[in-house]
């Protein structure tokens, strides 16, 4: 009868020690420019760290790279920006973070070039802007008015972006 209170006190500490590594999971952002860099992107990379985030910036042609930490990390939650081609890859990325196991996934592209698509994130917008493209799997919201380069440097949607990737900060239930 002895045991029972030891065994009680080992569950309660991996309980507790399992609760502790969900609430200390990292928010990793992996942030991709198109083929034309203004400072949008950075200043939303900026502000994410400011937040916490483990942020990753770069251009689109660094997809491959994004995935494959996103994918070494499958207990963090991962949220992949892009824009232009950035946003097509940031689909691919996202995809493939999802599907590696990564467990809490986001995905914001912002004015892609052409059609992607995107599965299997838990949250996925598109802001389609001047160039018409959509990313099916995501929420594919217009917002008219925005050359497509002008879209990135607006502060109001930026502010938008940086809300976008917060919506799922608390940690995802298992």
């Amino acid at each position: 009868m002895r045991l029972t209170p030891y065994c009680i006190v080992l569950l309660t500490a991996v309980t507790t020690a399992a609760l502790t590594t969900e609430a200390w999971a990292a928010t990793r952002a992996y942030v991709m420019n198109g083929l034309f860099v203004g400072t949008g992107l950075a200043t939303i990379a900026e502000r994410l760290r400011e937040r916490g985030y483990i942020v990753a910036y770069g251009s689109f042609d660094q997809d491959r790279v994004f995935a494959a930490d996103a994918c070494s990390h499958p207990g963090d939650r991962i949220v992949v920006i892009g824009h232009s081609f950035g946003a097509e890859r940031a689909a691919k990325v996202a995809t493939q973070a999802a599907a590696c196991g990564a467990r809490d996934v986001t995905m914001i592209g912002i004015d892609p070039a052409a059609p992607a698509t995107v599965s299997g994130v838990a949250h996925a917008v598109n802001f389609v802007g001047e160039y018409h493209g959509t990313i099916a799997g995501a929420q594919n919201i217009p917002v008219p008015g925005y050359t497509h380069m002008g879209i990135m440097e607006s502060p109001a949607m930026q502010e938008r972006i940086v809300e976008e990737a917060e919506q799922g900060d608390s940690p995802a239930p298992r």
